[in-house]
């Protein structure tokens, strides 16, 4: 059997079992963003994004914390809701993804947070990125990097990420995920005790998610009707606000609603934890982000998916070189 055909039965089987489009994959990867301004949260309903369901995952996951970290906070809550929306279509109250009931309602300052990050989610590569985030040690150090000697009680600062300055495959990925060169979706670990502790010295969100993330990840902002894009900070705002474009896709502001990010690490989901344990005001629960937070939709196989867009550029160099005798795909 040839390669191509190889290829061709191998994709074909995949659409058999599961509705899988070359072309719907590949359009989840594309910018620019549209705004997703609700979120069907399991047990809770349908929940507008800006206004009801962030300033409660705010509040819930570390509402003590200062300003400039809850504005963290709502940027990887945003990027990990968008990342559901697209990869399960909904979201769980608890631990397994993000806390929204905790027995406190948001205050003013967490609706400020969110507000004054409207619409901003993580990307790097042209995709949104699975925004994993703990609670972390609590660092002693002035560079907020903290040291084994450190408290860590929850036992999370293992899975959290310091991506200062680095770059591409320089950047360390978090074991929370499926640690790959290929996987776009895993750029590190934020700690949320941590970004409390940068964001007393004077740092801004900004830098701080770059500190987690890495220096070349792109805060861009969706376009929608429940978005308004934030004023600049001090000279430092989003990278890009849509729909403006970076490649050679072109043409009017997407559709409200169509998400834009990609297939999920490999791995076993978590036992659901209880939604209510994380207390009202803390800098985070035990374990905020966990393998369940980064699914495929239900029945599909990361490692199907997966498999299936690493062998497209495959597929279509077969396809190019059928019009020339003698070549062959290697």
């Amino acid at each position: 059997m040839s390669v191509r055909r190889a290829l061709l039965l191998f994709v074909v089987g995949l659409a058999a079992c599961g509705d899988f489009d070359e072309e719907d994959s590949l359009r989840m990867l594309q910018w620019p963003l549209k705004a997703q301004c609700s979120i069907t949260v399991v047990g809770k309903g349908q929940k507008a994004m800006e206004t009801d369901y962030l300033p409660h995952v705010v509040n819930c996951e570390n509402g003590a914390a200062s300003l400039e970290a809850l504005k963290v906070q709502a940027v990887s809550a945003r990027t990990f809701a968008y990342y559901k929306i697209a990869t399960a279509g909904s979201v769980k109250d608890g631990t397994s993804d993000q806390v929204y009931s905790c027995g406190s309602q948001p205050s003013q300052k967490h609706y400020d947070a969110v507000k004054a990050t409207a619409g901003q989610v993580v990307m790097w590569s042209g995709v949104v990125i699975c925004s994993f985030f703990v609670a972390g040690a609590k660092p002693s150090t002035q560079s907020c990097v903290a040291l084994a000697s450190d408290p860590d009680p929850t036992g999370t600062e293992r899975y959290v990420t310091y991506n200062e300055g680095k770059t591409g495959s320089q950047v360390k990925q978090t074991t929370l995920g499926w640690v790959s060169s290929t996987n776009k979706y895993n750029r590190g670990c934020m700690s949320q005790n941590g970004s409390h502790c940068q964001a007393v010295k004077g740092k801004k969100y900004q830098d701080i998610l770059r500190f987690y993330y890495g220096a070349d990840i792109n805060i861009e902002t969706a376009i929608g009707s429940c978005v308004t894009p934030p004023k600049p900070d001090a000279g430092v705002g989003p990278d890009r606000t849509a729909p403006a474009l970076t490649g050679p896709d072109s043409g009017a502001p997407p559709e409200e609603g169509d998400l834009l990010v990609g297939p999920a690490p490999e791995g076993p989901p978590p036992a659901e934890q209880d939604a209510s344990a994380p207390a009202p005001q803390t800098l985070g629960p035990p374990l905020t982000r966990a393998w369940g937070g980064c699914q495929l939709p239900a029945g599909r196989p990361a490692g199907e998916l997966l498999a299936a867009l690493a062998l497209l550029p495959l597929l279509a160099l077969a396809r190019s070189r059928r019009q020339r005798p003698g070549s062959r795909v290697r």
